[in-house]
């Protein structure tokens, strides 16, 4: 009887040890798993950038922020190093798959390490030319260290007008190359 209670005993430590990391594992969020995804694959180039957005756009334009749960944590829109996200002209974040803190928050005061007004910077130049690179610095996915980033935004007109946005980190080389092709 003893060994009985002392095998059901441990089985039931086993089951609590089960559950609890399933638990734990749940607890990380979305986040966690999207950043995760977004670390791996290939490097991805400008032109996908812009690809990835104007497919977002499309999706948005469409569905407005009934699409939003679609950009959400690990979906087609995170991985290869990048992921789309989504503020509105208001310079409230709606959306953003690995900081999902952000989520709902206002945004335009945030600044880089270097001071720039990103956030507001995107505003700007969407109101300007309706799309185009914004450079600042960000970090990457798993990482808390600010690094060279260049993101291709594009204001999409829907049930309120949104900021798509999708980047890649790179050289300066590559940065001044597409801050060169915004319209002047």
């Amino acid at each position: 009887m003893k060994r009985f209670i002392g095998i059901m005993l441990s089985m039931s430590l086993v089951g609590v040890f089960i559950v609890g990391n399933a638990f734990a594992e749940s607890s990380e969020g979305l986040s966690a798993q999207a950043a995760k995804k977004a670390e791996v694959g290939a490097p991805i180039t400008p032109d996908q950038i812009i690809a990835r957005v104007e497919k977002a756009a499309k999706l948005v334009m469409a569905d407005g922020s009934k699409s939003m749960d679609k950009f959400k944590g690990d979906s087609e829109f995170t991985g290869n190093g990048t992921y789309i996200w989504i503020h509105d002209l208001n310079g409230k974040m709606i959306v953003h798959p690995l900081k999902d803190t952000l989520d709902g928050t206002k945004i335009l005061g945030i600044k880089d390490p270097n001071g720039k007004p990103l956030f507001s910077d995107m505003n700007d130049l969407c109101k300007k030319s309706g799309a185009g690179w914004v450079a600042y610095m960000w970090p990457k996915p798993g990482s808390d260290a600010p690094v060279q980033k260049i993101s291709y935004v594009k204001l999409v007109k829907a049930d309120k007008d949104y900021v798509v946005g999708c980047g890649i980190y790179c050289d300066k080389a590559t940065v001044d190359k597409l801050l060169a092709t915004n319209p002047k």
